[in-house]
C-alpha cells in the first residue's frame, strides 16, 4: 500500500508570510483603534483634568468609567476577530503562491511542472490559468507536438 497524501487544509501555509501580515494589520488597525478610543474618551479626560467644580467632575467621571466597561471589550473582540479574518485572507494568498512557486521551481530544474488548480475562494486565478497554459506549452514543447493543432512548435517555427 502507497503513501496517502496529507490532504488536511492547513491554515499557515506560509507561516512568515501570514504571520508578518497579520502583525502589520494588527499595528495599523491598533493605532486608529487607539485614535478612536482616545476620540471617545478625550471630552471626560479634559473635564476631569481642567474642572475642580465637583458637580462637574460626577458626570464626567461616571461617563468615564462607563465608557472603559463598555469599549475594552469590544476593543479585545475586534483584534481577535481582525486576527482571524487576516489569517483567512493570508491563507488565500500564500496558498496559491505556494502553488505558483512549485510550478516555477519545477520550470527552472526543466521537470514537468504540476497542474496548477487553486481553490474557488483563492486569489489570483487568472495567473493560475496562465501558468496552466504556460505548463501546458512546456510540456507540449518538451514532446516535440505543435501547442495548438496548426501550431509548430519548436525553434523552426519561427
Amino acid at each position: 500500500m502507497g503513501a496517502v497524501e496529507d490532504r488536511r487544509r492547513k491554515r499557515m501555509v506560509d507561516r512568515r508570510f501570514q504571520l508578518g501580515l497579520a502583525v502589520r494589520l494588527l499595528l495599523v488597525l491598533t493605532a486608529l483603534l487607539a485614535a478612536g478610543i482616545a476620540l471617545a474618551f478625550a471630552p471626560s479626560i479634559y473635564v476631569l483634568a481642567t474642572t475642580n467644580d465637583l458637580k462637574s467632575l460626577e458626570p464626567a467621571a461616571s461617563e468615564f468609567l462607563v465608557l472603559h466597561k463598555r469599549l475594552w471589550p469590544a476593543a479585545l473582540l475586534i483584534f481577535a476577530g481582525v486576527f482571524l479574518y487576516v489569517i483567512r485572507l493570508s491563507h488565500r494568498i500564500a496558498g496559491p503562491m505556494y502553488r505558483i512557486d512549485a510550478v516555477l521551481r519545477a520550470l527552472l530544474e526543466d521537470r514537468d511542472p504540476p497542474v496548477t488548480k487553486f481553490r474557488d475562494d483563492d486569489y489570483f486565478q487568472p495567473t493560475a490559468a496562465l501558468l496552466g497554459e504556460l505548463s501546458e506549452k512546456m510540456r507540449a514543447s518538451r514532446k516535440g507536438t505543435p501547442t495548438r493543432p496548426g501550431t509548430p512548435s519548436g525553434p523552426s517555427a519561427s
